[in-house]
Parts: C-alpha cells; structure tokens; sequence
C-alpha cells in the first residue's frame, strides 16, 4: 500500500525478475498517476506556527516517460491533474507478475495544486483507447525513438523542462514591494521570460512541422500528446508576454498596496489582458491586433482538444487552461514572514 510512485523507479526491471523467478505476483494499492508528470504535492502543517506547506512527492508519470509538458507557462507544473492510471513502476510491476494495481478509493485531503479536487478516475469508455503502454524503458525508449512524430513531441518535452533548464523557472510569487527591490528582481526574471518565448517559438514550428504525421499515427495518447503540447506552447507564448507587459507597467507605476497587511506583489493569471501602450508596441514589434491573432489561434487548439478527446485527462487540462485565461497581473498579498523560519525552527519532513 503506497501513495507514491517511489525513487527507485531503476529497478523495476530487476523487481520484475526476481518476482518472476519467484513465481510470486505483486499486488499494488495505490494512488493514480500525476496525468503525465512525476510529481506532486502534499500539505504539511508544521507544529511550530502552523503553517501550511507543500512537500513535493513522487507520483507519477503514467508511462516511462512523461508524454505532456512539464512547464505551466512561468515554471514547473504546480498542479496535480489525475492520469486516469497508476504510476507506471507500480502498474507494470503488477502486470508482469501477475498481480494486479488497485486504485485506492476516495480523494486526498492532503494533495495540493490545481486538479487535486477535481474527479481521479475516468470512465473506461473514454480511455480505453489511451491506455499506456507498459513497456520497459529500453523498450518503449526504442519504440519511440523509430517514430518521427513521437520524437519530436519529446524533443519539445525535454526542451521545455524546468527541472532540467532552471532558467524556465520564473518567479510568480513575492515580488518585493519596494520599487528599487522590485525592480532588481524584475530584472533578473524579463530575461528568462524572452528566452522562453524564444525556445516556445522553437518548439511550436517543431510541432507544426510534424502536423501532416499526425493523421498516420495510430496511437490516440500520442495523438493527444501532441494536440495539448501544440495549444499549450502557442498559449505560454502568449502568457509569458503578457507577463512581460504586466513587469513593464508594474514598474513604471509602481502603485501603492491597498492593505495594510500587504508586503509583496504577486503574478496573477486572468482572462483579462493587458493591452500594449505605443511604446510597448514599438519595443516588442507586437500590435494589439496581433495580441488578439495569437490567443485565438490557442484557444482554438485547446478546444480542439477537447473535441477530438473528450472525458480524458488531456481534454481536462485544456478546459483548466481555457478557464484560467492567459492575462496577466501584479496582485498585492500578504507572506508570513515565519516562513522565513523554515530549516532553522522549521524542520520539513521528507514525506
């Protein structure tokens, strides 16, 4: 009985053999998959000021390797949308003995992020024709590695990865309020955001110049990896834009908080977005008109999405998408500054 997918993940092979020699079948309760992703995150409260933190843990992917993107658009996946499946170490471990992977009933309090509410399980009709293929990560490695189309799909994972390229990551929260401070931390951040841009644009003339391969693969995971992967980076461009015209007039405004307990700016995600002033248009060579030609073109491949694959968890992560908007906003609030303590009176566990 487990709620994660483990750090030995390595040795599912050696497992598989010794259990077979063995003639001894593994039976797994366990929790699904994060829908393609190998983690997330679980609440913690701490007994010194009870406060709330979230502890990363390993859960997931559903498949050798992750088939989605890794990057929500400003840094690594914060969400904790369900894969409809178990893990795959836990899952394929059961299949090839012999046993079988049973899906622990109920939903978590504890897990945190976007999805951790929402439903786990998927009706068998809609998945049915998604299932992962349980391979061995040599095999599966050299399967997708034959197949153009699926290759180019991971290339654009591998190169969009946080948890490989930090500078993806992009500060979203705890701006200083302080305009000298925030401008010194504002600094460092535009540049990673027009290199994202850069690498986004990359990725989105990758897959689009793999489309006319899309109708010959047979597989639907793959059909839908590359459907959510194309609306996503067109979408991020998007955002991450307008993350960098929400840093401009934030810090040509620079407006004071409106409550008292207020000591930081945060980014915040919307549907609203901001308008480029003349000068803005003129430094980044993008019009409102252009603005507007761009997130069209992504909310139409998010709602192809969900056209083409209802009830799955890649039509849920584009409806997730769809409704937070692509704006973007600075957002007064408020940190407890005991967080300050943690390592030294806080001690985190490792869960």
């Amino acid at each position: 009985v487990t709620d994660e997918s483990g750090d030995d993940g390595a040795k599912v092979e050696e497992v598989i053999t010794r259990a077979k020699r063995a003639k001894t079948p593994i039976y797994i309760l366990g929790r699904e998959s994060v829908f393609g992703y190998p983690y997330a995150r679980q609440i913690w409260t701490d007994p010194v000021y009870n406060l709330r933190h979230w502890i990363q843990i390993n859960r997931g992917p559903e498949t050798a390797f992750p088939e989605a993107l890794q990057y929500d658009g400003l840094h690594g996946r914060w969400d904790a949308f369900s894969a409809g499946f178990g893990p795959y170490e836990q899952v394929r471990i059961a299949r090839e003995t012999g046993g079988i992977f049973f899906v622990l009933p109920g939903k978590e309090g504890e897990l945190g992020g976007a999805g951790s509410t929402a439903d786990r399980q998927f009706r068998f009709q809609d998945m049915k024709e998604y299932q992962p293929l349980l391979l061995s990560r040599r095999d599966y490695d050299a399967e997708r590695s034959a197949s153009k189309f699926r290759t180019a799909i991971w290339k654009v994972i591998v190169t969009l990865n946080p948890h490989l390229d930090k500078q993806l990551n992009i500060r979203e929260l705890y701006y200083p309020l302080q305009k000298k401070e925030f401008f010194e931390v504002g600094s460092k951040e535009v540049p990673k955001a027009i290199r994202a841009m850069g690498l986004l644009q990359k990725a989105v003339e990758i897959l689009e110049s793999i489309e006319p391969l899309r109708a010959q693969e047979k597989s639907s995971r793959w059909r839908a990896a590359y459907d959510l992967a194309l609306a996503q980076c067109l979408a991020y461009r998007v955002r991450l834009f307008q993350y960098c015209l929400a840093m401009d007039q934030q810090a040509k405004n620079m407006p004071a908080p409106k409550e008292k307990n207020s000591n930081v700016w945060n980014v915040t995600r919307r549907k609203e977005m901001l308008p480029p002033d003349p000068e803005q248009v003129k430094l980044t060579k993008v019009s409102p008109e252009e603005l507007d030609k761009q997130l069209k073109k992504s909310e139409a491949q998010y709602k192809l999405v969900i056209k083409e694959h209802p009830g799955t968890p890649w039509a849920q992560r584009a409806q997730y998408e769809l409704g937070q908007g692509f704006g973007m906003y600075f957002k007064e609030g408020f940190r407890d500054p005991r967080y300050d303590g943690v390592g030294k009176d806080i001690k985190l566990p490792k869960l």
